[in-house]
């Protein structure tokens, strides 16, 4: 599972288009949602709508409920293939592109690991033989995805989690149900998407927590639209034994991340935001940075230094969407030596 470090910070637009804003418990957070109208009826429809793209993902994909379709298809590990909607088949298809092209950094097929860990609980140290178990149920590679009949095929003990992508899906299907021409905000206690623009603001203003603490801003950027995801640590990892237990684990070590920082994404797909946060949190600043200059992505690392003090980091994509031209300057992508 993955918590998210976001703030969002926007002001007020006109006495003509006022805000309105809506609080909800919703995907794990209290989510808050935000709009601008001069129909005031328009405005709360608006909203009554997001809300309900936003719970019908999470009905469908949470695993905290039961009758949920990942909880199904969890269910089903060891008694053959389970036929997904078309909605998710079509995710899975997208989930089955970033495992590959992560090279592994991102695998929602971690769910041994999870309860291994205990990560939704107090957290735990699994013992040698237990976290051998998970691993050896745990990973992408362990399930069959036909894309074609829109089946999932999950070995005995094999899980999916929805920690790295079910929010980024949520935003998402919103958009693309209700456009990119009205102005919204969805903040999912982190994860924030966008459309159109406050007025008379010219964008979204955004505030990146510090890694080390959640309520102070690190800095604030503008959004041009899409989604904006941070992944990172802080109060939600768990202290076992004198030993932290991060909740952002490596699937390809089977242990917590070893990155303390935090790394923020933006992406105009609010699920690659999502995802790509997480690998690259997952990689760590040096290969992180690398990878994500390589592939064009806009991504910010916030790296801790004794102190108190933290280094940013970054990419050049994320310099040209996000920040000033004088901000820009300041920040350079040159991963750190460790």
């Amino acid at each position: 599972m993955k918590w998210l470090v976001l703030a969002a910070a926007f002001a007020i637009g006109s006495v003509a288009d006022a805000a309105m804003t809506r609080q909800v418990l919703l995907m794990g957070t209290r989510a808050t949602l935000t709009t601008w109208d001069a129909d005031s009826a328009r405005a709360d429809g608006r909203l009554e709508r997001l809300l309900e793209h936003l719970e019908d993902t999470e009905n469908r994909l949470s695993t905290w409920r039961p009758d949920s379709e990942i909880s199904r298809m969890n269910a089903s590990a060891g008694h053959g293939a389970f036929r997904l909607s078309s909605r998710t088949c079509a995710l899975f298809q997208e989930l089955d592109r970033w495992v590959r092209e992560t090279d592994g950094a991102f695998d929602p097929a971690i769910g041994p690991l999870i309860e291994a860990w205990d990560i939704h609980g107090e957290g735990r140290i699994p013992t040698p033989a237990e976290l051998q178990q998970a691993r050896a149920q745990t990973g992408w590679t362990h399930l069959t995805f036909d894309a074609a009949r829109c089946t999932v095929t999950l070995p005995a003990g094999a899980a999916v989690d929805v920690g790295a992508f079910g929010k980024g899906e949520g935003i998402d299907v919103a958009r693309a149900a209700e456009g990119g021409d009205a102005p919204w905000l969805v903040d999912l206690g982190g994860q924030i998407g966008v459309a159109g623009s406050p007025p008379e603001s010219g964008g979204w203003s955004v505030a990146i927590a510090r890694p080390d603490d959640r309520s102070t801003a690190l800095l604030t950027v503008r959004l041009p639209g899409g989604s904006l995801s941070t992944s990172g640590g802080s109060e939600h990892d768990r202290h076992v034994g004198g030993r932290r237990v991060g909740h952002i684990l490596d699937p390809r070590t089977g242990r917590p991340a070893a990155f303390a920082g935090s790394v923020s994404v933006w992406h105009d797909s609010g699920l690659a935001a999502d995802v790509l946060s997480t690998a690259l949190y997952v990689m760590g600043p040096k290969r992180g940075l690398a990878w994500a200059e390589a592939h064009g992505v806009a991504a910010l690392f916030a790296i801790p230094r004794g102190g108190g003090s933290i280094v940013r980091r970054a990419t050049a994509a994320f310099r040209a969407c996000c920040l000033t031209s004088r901000e820009a300057d300041r920040y350079s992508s040159r991963s750190p030596s460790h």
